[in-house]
C-alpha cells in the first residue's frame, strides 16, 4: 500500500518544451518510429482515473496536434485498442489493450509465483503488499494483495507510481549500481524540473535508509494516514531490480511494528522472489 493512492497525472507525456516524448526520442534515433510512439502515448493517457477521454483532452495530455490525435485514435479504434466511451465523442481502451496488459503482467511468471508468497505476508500482518517494476519515470504495479481495511486507496495491478516520489521508486533507485542510478537521476531531474530539490532529497534519504536497514521508509509522506516501507527485489546476477512495498493505516500499523516486525518479513519475501527474476535488463534503466 503506500503512496498508493497518488493519481497519476496529466501532462507527463510532454517533453521539456511541449514536445512529445516520441518526438524527442525520434530526433536522436533514426530507427525510431514516431507514429508508433505517438500511438502509445495516446494509450498511456487512459488510466483508472481517466477512463473516458475525448480527442481534445488527448491532444492536451500528449501535446500532439488535434488532427494527429484524431488520425491516431481512428487507427487505434480500427485495431480494437480503443472503443466508444460513454458518449459518442469519447473513447476508452478496448480488449486489445487488456490483452497486451495481461501479457505484460504474466510475461515472466513472476506475478503468478509471487502471489502466494505475498499473500502470506499480507495475511500475517493485515497489510497490503505490492510488487512493481520500472517503466520510464514510473513504477508499475504487476501484482498486489489488498488488505481488508476501512482505508481504501486507489491502487491496483497496472497502477503507476512516480519513480521519484514513492517508496517503490526509492527502493528501486537505492538498489541500482551507482552508474545506473546516476543515469536515472539525470532523467528524473529533467522530468521534475523545479520540484527536483524536494524529490532529490527524498531519494537521497531513501538511499541512506536502504544502506542502513535494507529498506526505505515512507511514514505518512505520500498519504497522511498511511505508513509504508519499500524493499528492492534484486536478481541473483544483479542485472534486474524490481521493488516491493507494503503498508497500512497508521492508526493500526505503527512505525515500530513496520520496522521491527513487518520489515524482516518483507526482506525475506524479497529474497524468495529474487530468484524468479530473469536476466533480462530493465527497459529504460
Amino acid at each position: 500500500m503506500q503512496q498508493e493512492e497518488a493519481a497519476h497525472h496529466a501532462d507527463k507525456a510532454k517533453g521539456q518544451d511541449g514536445e512529445s516524448a516520441g518526438d524527442a526520442a525520434s530526433s536522436k534515433d533514426p530507427t525510431f518510429v514516431t507514429a508508433l510512439a505517438r500511438g502509445l502515448e495516446i494509450l498511456r493517457c487512459f488510466t483508472a482515473e481517466r477512463q473516458d477521454l475525448g480527442t481534445s483532452e488527448l491532444a492536451r495530455l500528449t501535446g500532439l496536434p488535434q488532427p494527429t490525435v484524431w488520425r491516431l485514435c481512428k487507427t487505434l479504434s480500427q485495431l480494437g485498442y480503443l472503443v466508444p466511451g460513454r458518449t459518442p465523442d469519447r473513447l476508452r481502451v478496448g480488449a486489445g489493450v487488456l490483452m497486451l496488459g495481461h501479457a505484460a503482467i504474466t510475461h515472466t511468471g513472476i506475478s503468478h509465483f509471487a502471489l502466494p508468497l505475498m499473500r502470506q505476508v499480507a495475511d500475517e500482518f493485515g497489510i497490503s503488499v505490492s510488487l512493481a517494476e520500472r517503466h520510464g519515470m514510473d513504477m508499475v504495479v504487476v501484482q498486489r494483495i489488498e488488505a481488508p481495511s476501512i482505508l481504501r486507496l486507489n491502487m491496483h495491478v497496472g497502477s503507476a507510481l512516480e519513480l521519484g516520489n514513492s517508496s517503490l521508486g526509492w527502493a528501486y533507485l537505492a538498489a541500482l549500481d551507482p552508474a545506473a542510478r546516476n543515469s536515472a537521476l539525470k532523467k528524473l531531474e529533467r522530468h521534475y524540473g523545479k520540484a527536483w530539490p524536494k524529490v532529490s532529497c527524498d531519494i537521497e534519504q531513501g538511499c541512506k535508509e536502504f544502506a542502513e536497514h535494507g529498506f526505505v521508509l515512507n511514514f505518512a509522506k505520500s498519504h497522511r494516514d498511511v505508513n509504508a516501507i519499500g524493499v528492492p527485489v534484486i536478481s541473483p546476477d544483479r542485472q534486474r531490480v524490481m521493488a516491493l512495498t507494503c503498508g497500512g493505516a497508521k492508526s493500526s500499523l505503527s512505525t515500530e511494528k513496520l520496522t521491527t516486525e513487518v520489515a524482516p518479513a518483507m526482506l525475506a519475501l524479497a529474497e524468495k522472489i529474487a530468484p524468479l527474476l530473469t536476466q533480462r535488463l530493465d527497459v529504460d534503466r
